[in-house]
């Protein structure tokens, strides 16, 4: 244990080190510059998704460093949108350039949901399956450190709209990995269908729909340009939605989602 509490303090002081290292070659920028990405040779990238320990590994470093008073420190001084850039710049960091995989571990360690449950009609919750192999007080801990205020309209509060960074990651993910956002948005549809139709307290929420497509958008920039960061799918509004009580049904207000294609 004392061993990995060294190894996280010595990686936070590089990544910190770089971080400064951003800030002064910055200069007049508003927001402090981003640590340069490594120059990683090819083969070392792409053998990275064959060594699973080390991929699952970084997905708990990751979530160690998203805990970690300096990225709250991001938060609270340069905003949530910035801390959420610079979590993305660290899981590419760990793992060495690869893009669909820091797209991954950074899904991963955004998950706000402990467990999931599944129920069938008439029959009630029948099956609960574990989303995190972390200790409750470690789980309650991180979902609190998470961004929660990620759009301009995004909810007042400490909840705000954290819960839309797993949607944005997670398509951004697929969308990397199918080469397009079509196949992505059939997943991520089905996965709200799903949600609203079996999952324990689930409901279909076109906010998490957009969420989904501002990750494809960000996919598709991130295939053309490895600086790209999920801010700049951020500066704009996510959209309204809310339940309407009619006729005995839940409706949500209607919202078109945005194209993932679209730059």
């Amino acid at each position: 244990m004392k061993c990995t509490r060294v190894w996280i303090a010595a990686l936070l002081a590089v990544l910190g080190a770089a971080t400064m290292h951003g800030q002064e070659a910055c200069g007049d920028s508003v927001l402090p510059c981003l640590p340069a990405l490594e120059d990683i040779h090819p083969l070392q990238e792409a053998v990275l998704p064959l060594l699973l320990p080390l991929v699952f590994n970084n997905v708990q470093q990751l979530k160690l460093l998203m805990r970690d008073e300096e990225f709250q420190g991001i938060r609270r001084r340069w905003g949530d949108r910035h801390a959420v850039d610079v979590a993305f710049r660290w899981a590419e960091q760990l793992c060495w350039n690869n893009r669909a995989i820091a797209l991954f571990i950074t899904f991963a360690a955004t998950i706000d949901h402990r467990n999931v449950g599944f129920r069938i009609p008439l029959l009630g919750p029948v099956l609960w399956l574990p989303l995190t192999g972390e200790f409750p007080d470690e789980f309650v801990e991180r979902v609190r450190a998470l961004p929660s205020d990620l759009f301009p309209d995004s909810p007042p509060g400490e909840t705000g709209d954290r819960d839309k960074l797993q949607h944005f990651f997670g398509s951004a993910f697929l969308a990397y990995v199918f080469g397009g956002s079509e196949p992505a948005e059939r997943v991520g549809e089905f996965v709200e269908w799903g949600e609203d139709a079996f999952v324990v307290d689930g409901v279909y929420d076109l906010r998490d729909q957009e969420a989904n497509a501002r990750g494809r958008r960000f996919a598709a920039r991130l295939r053309d340009d490895r600086e790209a960061l999920p801010s700049a799918d951020m500066n704009a509004p996510l959209g309204r939605s809310a339940s309407v009580e009619q006729s005995g049904a839940n409706e949500l207000e209607t919202m078109e989602p945005t194209r993932g294609d679209d730059p």
